[in-house]
């Protein structure tokens, strides 16, 4: 018995010291299997959609993809609301609004961005994309969205996009919150990529994908 105990011991230390040794490749890793491996189509593209959350930090993606094809329509996705804004006042407090605003204060011409204020969460996003695509017969998109944001997205495109015919691919837009690749040096980084981990977890559970 005792050396069974000795045994289990030896291998669980085996296991912490290989953990310690190889921590900053295994953080690593978590953080790049949330991102996604589907890069934007070829050109042209008939969307650039912005996903609701982080504005700033999405329509700064979406307004260096931009230039590269204009003639695309610029969407700005997002029915949920900011309490704090509301509670003072402010004329715009929908995400899809605060993206919009990003959008042009990033040079983004007026015209070419679609307000579409639907969706409080990916899954929701996405079927709005969805019946968008049908409506406007959209065939080649990108989705814009954070890194770590990726994943989750792609294995909803992959169900609900790809058997309509649509075309995408996903552009990450680098964090401004951490820094990418060393995210457990800061509380945004780890929070980031707890809740990015617990909602995967949580769409699997659910059945989304």
């Amino acid at each position: 018995m005792r050396k069974i105990l000795w045994v289990v011991l030896g291998i669980t230390g085996v296991f912490l010291l290989g953990g310690y040794a190889f921590r900053y490749s295994i953080l690593r890793w978590i953080e790049h299997r949330l991102e996604a491996e589907v890069p934007p189509p070829p050109l042209p593209w008939d969307a650039i959609i912005v996903l609701s959350g982080r504005p700033f930090e999405r329509s700064l993606k979406a307004a260096e993809l931009y230039p590269l094809y204009p003639l695309a329509t610029l969407v700005a996705l997002g029915r949920a609301w900011n309490e704090d804004l509301l509670a003072i006042g402010m004329p715009s407090a929908k995400e899809c609004e605060f993206t919009t605003l990003a959008l042009q204060s990033l040079c983004v011409p007026p015209e070419r961005i679609l307000v579409s204020c639907e969706g409080t969460s990916t899954y929701e996003e996405i079927q709005h994309i969805r019946r968008l695509c049908r409506e406007r017969n959209w065939h080649r998109i990108v989705i814009v969205s954070s890194a770590s944001h990726g994943k989750r997205i792609e294995r909803l495109a992959r169900r609900f996009l790809t058997p309509e015919g649509i075309v995408w691919g996903i552009a990450a837009a680098n964090p401004l919150r951490y820094r990418r690749g060393l995210w457990w040096h800061s509380e945004a980084g780890i929070l980031t990529i707890l809740e990015e981990s617990l909602k995967h977890w949580y769409y699997d559970w659910k059945g989304y994908y």
